[in-house]
């Protein structure tokens, strides 16, 4: 009898690929979604490995990786792709414990311009309105030294955006998709200190000038941490 488990972490990073188009040769930054994978029989308890050990055996690594600069740890300095990350932290782990399956990496965002009509939410107090997932770096420099926002990280951004007609603004959110994905945020003028609050606001001045009436701006940059802006 044998089981296939896995301990799901997220990691907050930045990083530019030199192998890659001129896109992905820019600063920018993911949520990445790090998954260890486990698998054997189980014990008497009923358990493969206690997820608690599983966490303890990854952390020290997640811990590097979160809130990093990808390209500045040794080893990924030249080769910071999925398959390359995957293969550094399997190198971390080792010795491998007997229950260990691999490790796989993944990108929470959608990774291109995907927008999805989102109808009004009573429970978030929230109009209809459109989201898309972008991918960008950013840092707080304004936060004191030793705070982990102050150093260059990335994250997959979730906007969410309302207007009075959403299908006109559909049509320009593409541009703005352009102006934000595979960015280094604080190089956008407005956005030095790129805080969910300040993004926010910048992307419902940009709908402003662009003649829209906003109704509403969410910007999401992990699953636990969200920002709604409903104007002055």
């Amino acid at each position: 009898m044998r089981f296939h488990l896995s301990k799901i972490h997220y990691a907050e990073a930045a990083h530019y690929n030199p192998r890659g188009d001129a896109r992905q040769q820019r600063l920018h930054g993911h949520s990445y979604k790090i998954e260890l994978l486990a698998q054997g029989p189980p014990d008497a308890i009923g358990w493969v490995i206690d997820y608690a050990d599983m966490k303890q055996v990854i952390k020290p690594v997640i811990d590097e990786i979160d809130h990093a600069l990808l390209n500045e740890l040794p080893g990924l300095e030249d080769d910071t792709t999925l398959p390359a990350l995957e293969r550094w932290i399997a190198a971390r782990l080792e010795p491998h414990p007997p229950w260990y399956a691999g490790v796989r990496v993944s990108i929470d965002g959608d990774c291109f311009f995907n927008p999805v009509p989102l109808p009004a939410d009573p429970l978030e107090n929230l109009p209809a309105r459109v989201r898309f997932t972008f991918e960008a770096a950013q840092s707080l420099p304004q936060l004191p030294e030793g705070h982990a926002c102050r150093c260059v990280h990335g994250h997959s951004y979730i906007l969410e955006a309302g207007a009075a007609d959403n299908d006109a603004l559909e049509t320009d959110l593409a541009a703005l998709y352009e102006t934000l994905d595979h960015r280094y945020l604080n190089e956008i003028e407005g956005l030095t200190g790129s805080t969910v609050e300040f993004i926010a606001r910048w992307v419902w001045d940009w709908m402003a000038a662009r003649g829209h009436a906003p109704t509403c701006v969410v910007v999401q940059e992990t699953y636990t941490a969200r920002c709604a802006y409903f104007g002055e």
